[in-house]
């Protein structure tokens, strides 16, 4: 979809008091990651690891308008089956209202486009409305500045004992993200 459409798309869910959505999956390693940071001249900070390759994995979804953020953590890989798990069980009730659809934007993983999902999609056309970023397009999902936020306020030049520890940093900046909408307005704002 081009922006073109993308701003046509936007006009008709605000006439028809729908709201927009983007969605985006994104996989976070209990291996430190180093950021800028204050240190003394040629001093390079040190970060401790366990040389463990652990991955938490989570989907998330976040309103344009109101910056409403909804998430899920899951262990197993990314498919069509945890995708459309992830809509209807977390997005569909967190976004719908009767009368109002929801217009869900979402990259061009492979599982998103899965028969299986789209035979959903049909199902749920009264309640959804499904665009498909372009192809490496990461700079028009609005999910995708958040991810960045996150590992900067969760993972960046810290080290986690456990995969439990990296875990509870991610879920404190998720519930913040929840509890404090207005904190992610202004990540939001390019995207409106």
């Amino acid at each position: 979809m081009d922006s073109l459409l993308l701003s046509e798309s936007k006009k008709n869910a605000i006439a028809e008091g729908s709201v927009i959505v983007f969605v985006d999956e994104a996989s976070f390693r209990q291996t430190p990651t180093l950021r800028q940071t204050w240190a003394p001249c040629n001093k390079r900070p040190q970060i401790p690891t366990r040389g463990e390759r652990n991955t938490q994995k989570v989907l998330g979804a976040v309103e344009l308008r109101s910056a409403k953020y909804v998430y899920r953590h899951q262990t197993d890989y990314f498919n069509h089956q945890t995708y459309r798990s992830f809509v209807e069980d977390v997005v569909l009730p967190g976004y719908y209202r009767r009368g109002h659809r929801i217009y869900l934007i979402q990259d061009n993983a492979s599982y998103h486009r899965h028969p299986e999902v789209w035979e959903f999609f049909k199902q749920e056309r009264n309640k959804l409305e499904v665009f498909s970023l372009p192809k490496y397009s990461p700079e028009l999902n609005a999910q995708e500045p958040l991810w960045k936020y996150t590992r900067s306020n969760s993972t960046h030049n810290r080290f986690f004992e456990t995969p439990e520890d990296l875990c509870s940093s991610l879920f404190h900046t998720f519930d913040d993200m929840q509890r404090h909408p207005e904190k992610l307005l202004g990540i939001l704002r390019p995207f409106s």
